[in-house]
């Protein structure tokens, strides 16, 4: 292992990561696009500087734990708390027509069983990140924004149930019935350990109170139990089946309601957003450009020997398509179910059509698991870009539209 080598990699990953999204977020898109680009860039398609070499898949396979947790930590439970019926039905609604969108539209395209459903769970997940950057900039109804958060929230919960059965499943091969249920059995009793019995033990202990010292802030002790708690949990979904990063994400949950609910002078509420000024600045400056640009380094080296053929440029527009319209009609029609109208159920459902951090992490593992094609893994990290560009572009439209 070649210190100097792999500090020269991780040098020009973070320097060229961190410039080209600071330039790409100036126009009002996710700085993931720019660093994934950063990667195709120093990749062997053109500059031929960076190769996917084991060393760098270890710093990105911690970066996904660190992406995962603090996804979990942003999770917005107030805004569901706000309107659960509404949020319920929207983001489940967005989560079954895109699941059954997607993965019909592959299996016309003739792509394998186990691949298109695993691609079909992971296009079924709205990226809460995208969608809040994207009503930030131009605010709707408060009733639409909290909507759409708390859809978000359901989403994410429905989602990673989902990519862990389906995951766990498709990344093992075929299984048979027994297994599958056994499977669900085991995702759902981990769930409900996690996010129903442990957040009422951590009250009835104390535990956080406990953390929370007079030296609490300048120690960093909230910070050291998050980390802790992330791994602990990765390692405890992984042994019941599910992979490390779904762990990684119900920390980050806990942690989050924890900081949601009020306590006495908004204590808690302080230092959970204490916790969230010391972890963001971190992980958007070191973790998300190595981990990104891992993922345009692996693009980059897929195409470097792959000519962009037609299906490939088919099976982007498929996904991408797909996931628009999955998430335009089924949010929209939970939208409108839950009673708002017609022209705000759609704003809804253009708002939750992005993707982002999640479904790179997810399209990254069943890459390096063999479920994915070199194909259709550059075609869904397209779709996932495109759905990137395109949503921020509608919302604006439809919103001007509306007046």
């Amino acid at each position: 292992m070649d210190l100097t080598l792999n500090l020269y990699t991780l040098l020009l990953l973070i320097f060229t990561g961190r410039t080209l999204g600071l330039l790409v977020s100036r126009t009002h898109l996710q700085s993931m696009v720019g660093e994934v680009a950063a990667g195709l860039l120093l990749s062997p398609l053109l500059l031929a500087v960076v190769y996917p070499e084991p060393t760098l898949l270890l710093f990105a396979q911690f970066g996904i734990l660190m992406l995962m947790l603090l996804s979990g930590l942003m999770t917005d439970f107030r805004s569901f708390a706000e309107n659960k019926f509404p949020a319920f039905l929207t983001g489940a609604f967005g989560v079954v027509v895109t699941v059954g969108v997607v993965f019909y539209a592959l299996m016309a395209l003739g792509v394998p069983v186990l691949a298109s459903l695993y691609l079909s769970v992971i296009l079924s997940n709205t990226a809460i990140e995208v969608s809040a950057k994207v009503m930030m900039e131009k605010m709707p109804s408060a009733k639409v924004y909290t909507i759409v958060m708390g859809a978000s929230f359901v989403d994410d919960i429905l989602a990673v149930f989902l990519i862990g059965l389906v995951g766990s499943a498709t990344l093992m091969g075929t299984v048979d019935a027994w297994e599958l249920l056994m499977l669900s059995a085991k995702v759902l009793a981990f769930l409900f350990v996690t996010l129903v019995l442990i957040p009422p033990l951590f009250e009835r202990v104390k535990l956080f109170n406990r953390l929370v010292t007079r030296k609490g802030r300048e120690e960093k002790i909230v910070f050291t139990f998050t980390i802790l708690l992330a791994f602990s949990i990765a390692l405890a979904a992984k042994l019941v089946g599910l992979h490390e990063v779904i762990g990684a994400y119900i920390a980050g949950l806990l942690v989050g309601k924890w900081g949601s609910q009020v306590g006495p002078l908004l204590r808690r509420r302080r230092v959970y957003l204490e916790l969230l000024d010391d972890m963001v600045p971190s992980i958007k400056a070191v973790f998300t450009p190595i981990f990104f640009g891992y993922v345009g380094v692996m693009l980059g080296s897929i195409l470097a020997t792959t000519e962009i053929t037609p299906s490939i440029a088919l099976y982007t527009l498929v996904m991408f398509g797909a996931a628009i319209i999955g998430k335009l009609v089924g949010c929209g029609l939970g939208a409108r179910l839950s009673g708002l109208k017609g022209d705000e159920s759609v704003l809804v459902g253009v708002a939750m059509g992005g993707r982002g951090a999640l479904e790179f992490v997810l399209i990254s593992l069943g890459y390096q698991y063999g479920l994915l094609t070199e194909e259709l893994f550059t075609a869904v990290v397209g779709a996932t870009l495109l759905t990137v560009i395109f949503t921020p572009t509608a919302y604006s439209v439809v919103r001007r539209r509306r007046g």
